[in-house]
């Protein structure tokens, strides 16, 4: 979610999203993934995620509280919760996990025609009852983007491209060894 409304190709705003991972080398829970999520207003979401080879589905929100403005240095606040894989050590956890994020896109960098947008945060990993910091930086150029983002216990990594205006898709490298694909389209 970004800090600001999003818009469809078409300049409408979004209604929702579809998400699919594949990444071959994680357990049943985390190999393949999908989600769904509908905007029921501008600033809040609801959804669910249906991993099926552990059979599993789990409900997802997300409230951006408060909206970046795009005039000043006011970040966003996005409020959150979802079903997601942790890994600590050699051991990989499926946990309901709870986080609020600051999120700012900075201004463009037009030699490069490149925007940074940083995020920090929290999340509470309710199998682990910890609170943990979170964070990550996204580098956008034109159709590409590149994120980092730390999730409480790993570093992932994603190279995105839109592939049209509403679909994507991504190259992932979770934990920094795991790679995998997603798509996503938004409507």
């Amino acid at each position: 979610m970004s800090g600001a409304s999003e818009q469809t190709a078409e300049g409408n705003p979004i209604k929702g999203t579809i998400t699919s991972r594949w990444i071959p080398e994680k357990g049943d829970a985390g190999k393949l993934y999908g989600s769904i999520s509908f905007w029921l207003t501008q600033n809040f979401a609801l959804g669910t995620d249906y991993r099926p080879l552990a059979d599993k589905a789990g409900i997802t929100a997300t409230w951006r509280a408060l909206s970046e403005n795009p005039d000043n240095w006011k970040p966003a606040l996005i409020l959150g919760t979802t079903v997601d894989d942790f890994r600590l050590g050699d051991s990989e956890i499926e946990s309901r996990a709870f986080f609020g994020t600051l999120s700012k896109a900075l201004p463009r960098i037009d030699a490069l025609n490149l925007t940074l947008s940083p995020y920090a945060g929290a999340v509470y990993i309710d199998e682990l009852e910890e609170l943990r910091p979170l964070g990550g930086l996204t580098l956008r150029h034109q159709s590409f983007s590149l994120m980092v983002q730390y999730s409480g216990t790993d570093t992932h990594l994603s190279l995105s491209r839109k592939i049209t205006g509403n679909l994507g898709a991504s190259f992932i490298l979770w934990g920094m060894e795991m790679p995998g694909v997603a798509l996503r389209w938004r409507f």
